[in-house]
C-alpha cells in the first residue's frame, strides 16, 4: 500500500468517527444544553468546553482540513472532482464552526443559559452535521474507488 492510499484510509477512519460524534452532538449533547438548570448552567458549560478538545475538537478540525490535502494526496484512481466535493464539505464544517457555532459557545459559557441561543446552536449545526456526512460519502467513494480491482 503506497502513501496515498494510507493517507485515504487514515481519513476514512477519522472522518467515520467525526461522522458518529457529530450525530450525538446534533441529536444528544446540544438537546441536553436545555435541560441544565440556570443556577448550573455556566459550570457545566465550562466542563463540558474542558473535557471537548481530544474527542471532538481535534479530530473535528482535521476533518476540516485534511480533505484540503487529499486533493493533492489522492490516489490515482480518485477523481478530481470527488476530492473536491470532499473538501468543500470539509470547509463548510470549518465555516459552520469558526463563524456560528463557537461564538454561540462563548455566549452560553459567559452569559449563561439562554434558551434562545441554545436553539440556534441546533439549528448552525445542521450544516455541519450534512457537511460532515457529505464527507463521510464522498470518503466511501473515494475508498471504493482507490481499493477497486484493477
Amino acid at each position: 500500500m503506497d502513501f496515498s492510499h494510507g493517507f485515504l484510509l487514515f481519513y476514512t477512519v477519522l472522518i467515520c468517527y467525526n461522522l458518529g460524534t457529530i450525530w450525538f452532538a446534533q441529536l444528544v449533547v446540544y438537546p441536553l444544553f436545555a435541560k441544565v438548570g440556570p443556577a448550573e448552567y455556566v459550570t457545566y458549560h465550562k466542563f463540558y468546553s474542558s473535557q471537548i478538545p481530544l474527542p471532538v475538537i481535534i479530530p473535528g478540525f482535521s476533518c476540516f482540513l485534511v480533505p484540503i490535502a487529499i486533493i493533492f494526496l489522492r490516489p490515482g484512481s480518485v477523481p478530481l472532482g470527488l476530492a473536491l466535493a470532499n473538501a468543500a464539505c470539509g470547509l463548510l464544517g470549518l465555516w459552520v464552526t469558526v463563524a456560528l457555532e463557537i461564538p454561540r459557545h462563548f455566549r452560553l459559557e459567559r452569559g449563561g443559559k439562554q434558551p434562545e441561543v441554545i436553539q440556534e446552536l441546533i439549528a448552525y449545526n445542521w450544516p455541519r452535521t450534512l457537511g460532515i456526512t457529505g464527507s463521510a460519502v464522498f470518503t466511501l467513494a473515494m475508498l471504493a474507488l482507490a481499493f477497486a480491482p484493477a
